[in-house]
């Protein structure tokens, strides 16, 4: 008999205790994590992520970076390296184990006790009770669902912080291209004026010109120089910006398939306003996590309301009185909702609803406020590059050429002729702020629908200036 209560015993440890999860410590080394950061690179890089959304889990693919990164592949190394990606999607781990938790049986109890006689009552008595709670109707499946909810909520809060980190990067891309396009396009403003300043020189040793001519021109350069230098350093913020997005060390070299290239834009058609509502209905996972999380509300709202019903338990009961005397039978355990209903609950998740709706509504708002005004601003630098290409640069073209034939012919001094390159300096920055501020406004309109426009009218290159 005693072997048999110790058999019982050992199989009620490995029941307690099967399955049971081993603490394993895992510290956090900074001089590890901040090596391991230093150390990234793209060599042998493994693209992950290719699009938002896209599971880790989708073919894996590799790419040669040694050609140059176009924006595919620039947003393919963000999505996969960038270290904030990386912490959000762990958030999926922890709503899925709150799934599993949500679907699990409540354990079943076990109750012993003894119980001497008292006064003259001779002997003990000893009682034992195994329960299994019975769950209130609904209960387990409305668990169910707002754990379900719970964990779509975050796959598409994940997918709209992908969308946020994609965005970055292809502005950040775009701002690496045009101060790339700026600094060349001063250097050959530095060797034109170095040009007009040695002509200015040459001519005052001849006789042909006067000590301000050569100030002037000298103090030119010097400008032109100063701005060179500024376009320059502002070139090397962009890329440790680019780098940071990509998750990248800052002073890793990162070179883009589309440098020392001009600019290029691709015009696109117009949205109109249903479009452009469609577009923000069906692509914003802000709005598709906040649905999920007025799912949630409504599912916990009904748990909330299946707590209000008494908790019962069945099971079996033991007892055994001093005498000897053994009795088995069922046992039922039920709770009296006397005092508390469950009223402070169902009124939490009843507001809890209503803020999840606001809170809906007041992001869609938000996103079809970004969308439209994204759009007006597209709008406006069409019509601007439109009226670059139609107007300012023909005439710019033309001016430089009446000039250069003026000067060469000595019918223009050097006063005139440098007031002129300057006229075609910034009429050549303009233009290309004009092709930065609408690629960065197709850019905008896309991350505001979270869908590419694909869809050209008129693809358009600069013209040669």
């Amino acid at each position: 008999m005693v072997i048999a209560g110790r058999w019982m015993a050992c199989v009620a440890v490995t029941v307690v205790t099967g399955g049971c999860v081993t603490y394993e410590p895992a510290p956090l080394d900074r001089d590890a994590e901040l090596a391991a950061l230093r150390a990234t690179t793209l060599t042998g890089l493994v693209v992950e992520h290719a699009r938002p959304g896209e599971q880790a889990a989708a073919p894996k693919r590799a790419f040669d970076a040694a050609d140059g990164l176009d924006e595919d592949e620039v947003v393919s190394v963000a999505l996969t390296l960038n270290p904030g990606l990386k912490a959000k999607r762990l958030e999926i781990g922890e709503a899925e184990a709150l799934l599993v938790g949500a679907g699990l049986w409540p354990n079943p109890k076990f109750g012993v006790s003894w119980e001497a006689g008292l006064g003259s009552a001779p002997g003990h008595a000893v009682d034992a009770d195994l329960l299994f709670e019975l769950l209130q109707p609904g209960r387990r499946s409305a668990r169910i669902d707002a754990a379900t909810a719970r964990t779509e909520e975050v796959a598409a809060s994940i997918v709209a912080e992908e969308w946020r980190v994609v965005r970055e990067a292809r502005l950040q891309r775009l701002e690496v291209l045009a101060a790339e396009q700026l600094v060349a396009l001063l250097g050959e403003e530095v060797a034109l004026r170095e040009r007009t300043f040695d002509f200015a020189r040459r001519a005052r040793e001849a006789g042909e010109g006067t000590q301000i001519d050569v100030s002037a021109a000298e103090l030119e350069v010097a400008e032109v120089r100063r701005e060179l230098r500024r376009a320059e350093t502002d070139l090397e913020s962009a890329r440790r910006t680019l780098n940071a997005v990509l998750g990248l060390p800052p002073g890793y070299v990162v070179r883009l398939s589309e440098s020392e290239k001009p600019l290029t834009v691709t015009v696109f058609e117009d949205v109109s306003d249903d479009e452009l509502e469609r577009r923000l209905l069906a692509g914003r996972f802000e709005l598709r996590a906040l649905e999920a999380a007025y799912r949630r509300s409504e599912h916990e709202l009904r748990l909330a309301i299946a707590g209000q019903f008494p908790k019962l338990g069945v099971g079996v009961a033991f007892d055994r009185e001093g005498e000897g005397d053994k009795f088995l039978g069922p046992a039922a355990e039920i709770e009296i909702p006397l005092f508390d209903r469950n009223q402070g609950e169902i009124a939490e998740k009843l507001n809890a609803r209503d803020r999840a709706r606001a809170a809906y509504v007041a992001e869609l708002h938000r996103v079809r406020v970004e969308a439209y005004d994204g759009r007006a601003l597209l709008r406006r630098a069409r019509l601007e590059l439109e009226a670059q290409d139609r107007e300012v640069l023909p005439l710019v073209r033309s001016n430089q050429d009446l000039v250069e034939r003026a000067f060469r012919a000595r019918e223009l001094d050097v006063f005139a002729r440098v007031v002129a390159q300057e006229r075609a300096l910034r009429a050549r920055q303009a233009y290309l702020e004009t092709l930065v501020r609408y690629q960065r406004a197709v850019v905008e309109v896309e991350t505001a629908t979270a869908l590419p426009l694909g869809r050209p009218a008129v693809p358009a290159a600069p013209k040669e200036k």
